[in-house]
């Protein structure tokens, strides 16, 4: 014989978990698009020296307003992956 599932718990709690995933959490904003696409076309150099700008002068050398954190996450994915190949390639020689 079949059998037969109440199913009204499980609408009630997917549609709490539908509510709970609309509503706005206090997430940090992440960068937009355009900073993404400015950052990704910069030289690792040019990353650079607009961070040092800021840290050791204040002051941005760009005119397109980046933020710190975008600079910073860009050089920081750059420099893993740079690291990464580096160990990768030392394995070859051995």
């Amino acid at each position: 014989m079949a059998e037969v599932y109440n199913l009204a718990e499980y609408r009630k709690q997917k549609e709490l978990e539908k509510l709970a995933a609309e509503e706005p959490e206090d997430e940090i904003p992440g960068p937009t698009l355009e900073e993404m696409a400015t950052v990704m076309m910069m030289s690792s150099d040019e990353l650079f020296v607009e961070l040092l700008a800021r840290v050791e002068y204040g002051e941005s050398l760009r005119e397109d307003l980046l933020s710190t954190s975008t600079l910073i996450s860009e050089l920081t994915n750059r420099a893993l992956h740079m690291e990464l190949l580096c160990e990768m390639a030392s394995k070859l020689g051995e």
